[in-house]
C-alpha cells in the first residue's frame, strides 16, 4: 500500500527541488519542462498512483493541497479566484479517474 504512495512523493519531490534549482540557475526551458511534469503530475493524482500499482482513492486528500499549492504558483504566489479553478479542475479529474478505473479491476 506505501510504496506506490512513497514513489509517487519522492517523484515529486525530485521535480519540485529541480525546478527550485532550474529557476535559481536562469535554466528557463529546464525550468518550464519540470513545471509541466509537475503539473500533470498533480492534475492526474490518481492516475499515477494507479499506474504505480497504487489505490487510485488515496489521492484524495493529498490532490486538495497539491491543487492549491499548484494554483497559487500559478498565480504568482498570492491569492487569486483562479486557485479554486486549479482545485476544482483536480477534483473532476479525480472523479472521473476513479470512475473509469472503477471496472478495469482483475477479476478474482
Amino acid at each position: 500500500m506505501w510504496r506506490p504512495i512513497l514513489v509517487y512523493t519522492g517523484i515529486f519531490v525530485a521535480l519540485f527541488v529541480t525546478h527550485i534549482i532550474a529557476a535559481a540557475n536562469d535554466f528557463d526551458m529546464l525550468f518550464r519542462l519540470v513545471a509541466g511534469l509537475i503539473t500533470l503530475q498533480t492534475m492526474l493524482a490518481g492516475l499515477c498512483l494507479h499506474f504505480l500499482g497504487g489505490d487510485v482513492k488515496h489521492a484524495r486528500f493529498p490532490l486538495v493541497a497539491l491543487s492549491a499549492g499548484l494554483g497559487w504558483a500559478y498565480a504568482g504566489m498570492s491569492f487569486a479566484w483562479s486557485i479554486a479553478i486549479w482545485m476544482i479542475v483536480a477534483g473532476i479529474l479525480q472523479i472521473l479517474t476513479e470512475k473509469g478505473l472503477k471496472y478495469n479491476t482483475l477479476a478474482q
